[in-house]
């Protein structure tokens, strides 16, 4: 039977309520434009669900609202117009600013007549005036009846209700930042990595365990290589350094890859598992430190790591690892 990728537009409408605003959240930290993101959950939320804010000053400078609501049938116009007429009430109390963007994140869509209001924005805050006392007045504070006074109405005149959006479930999926959300919850496959790229001038960050590599080349030779151009008179020393360099910058593409996918624990993961297949190796007797290197070198080749990550860290990023753990002091070629 030919392989069926998971219907994840249908697993994310089988989320309930608390689930699809923790993968909203997930989601949302992701999207390069905040700074943070923050969840607000429970009465005391003030028409707020998932927060994205895009300087220091969170409430008091600009920010997102990803409104989320996972009902069995699409969002209804009244539910619309109450979740924006709360926001601009708290907003209007002094809470927080109002907010730049606005968004419904709806996995069942919104109705015809909301969709409507939301393509003609003046006449959202028409209908959302002319239908105050029906979904708003009553209906923001328990017990409480907030009119549309003078002040407030002239408040929420002021807001561009342009700004408000309602958020597909195929534009949710499209986003290029959904795949850590659909890992996090439901186990995607990350994908593979991109293939490093090796500069063509030696990086400041490359020093560590490129002057370990000068040192093992210089103790085989029994001479000193000061730098890397020293060592173009030396052809195999030369082609063994940029092969080294292409592992590191394959372990270096490969761990912000999976970083930015939120996968730190299974990277700490993998890294765990190199070393501790290597560093006996590294440990054991060797002729000089170039021998030494290349040994852990072909370790590092050999092993066969376990983990969500391993069958796309093949061997140039586990030996790249190993250059890592150089450049962070972890391991040496040179016995001191």
């Amino acid at each position: 039977m030919p392989y069926r990728p998971p219907r994840y537009d249908r697993l994310i409408l089988a989320l309930d309520d608390d689930e699809l605003e923790t993968f909203v959240t997930e989601w949302a930290k992701k999207k390069p434009e905040y700074l943070s993101v923050q969840l607000f959950r429970g009465t005391g939320d003030m028409g707020r669900d998932v927060v994205g804010f895009h300087t220091k000053e969170r409430h008091e400078g600009s920010w997102h609202n990803y409104q989320c609501k996972q009902y069995g049938k699409t969002l209804q116009t009244g539910v619309g117009l109450n979740e924006i007429g709360k926001l601009l009430y708290y907003s209007f109390k002094g809470e927080f600013t109002r907010p730049t963007a606005y968004f419904f994140v709806a996995p069942r869509g919104v109705n015809r007549n909301l969709k409507k209001l939301i393509a003609n924005p003046n006449l959202f805050r028409d209908e959302l005036f002319a239908t105050w006392d029906e979904h708003c007045a009553t209906k923001i504070i328990d017990k409480k009846t907030i009119p549309l006074d003078a002040d407030l109405k002239a408040f929420i005149e002021e807001w561009d209700f342009s700004c408000i959006t309602a958020i597909s479930l195929d534009e949710i999926l499209a986003d290029p930042v959904i795949r850590p959300a659909l890992y996090v919850y439901f186990g995607a496959d990350p994908g593979p990595p991109p293939a490093g790229q090796v500069p063509v001038t030696i990086e400041s960050r490359e020093m560590p365990y490129i002057g370990e590599l000068l040192a093992a080349y210089g103790e085989r030779e029994a001479t000193v290589f000061a730098d890397y151009a020293s060592l173009k008179a030396h052809a195999s020393h030369d082609e063994h350094l940029m092969l080294q360099r292409e592992r590191f910058f394959d372990a270096d593409a490969f761990t912000r890859f999976y970083r930015d996918n939120t996968m730190d624990e299974e990277i700490k993961l993998l890294r765990r598992e190199v070393r501790h297949g290597v560093i006996d190796v590294h440990r054991a007797h060797h002729q000089d430190s170039l021998a030494r290197a290349n040994a852990v070198m072909v370790q590092a080749a050999n092993l066969q790591p376990s983990g969500a990550l391993a069958k796309y860290a093949g061997p140039p990023v586990r030996q790249g690892i190993c250059h890592q753990f150089v450049n962070e002091g972890e391991i040496k070629w040179l016995k001191s």
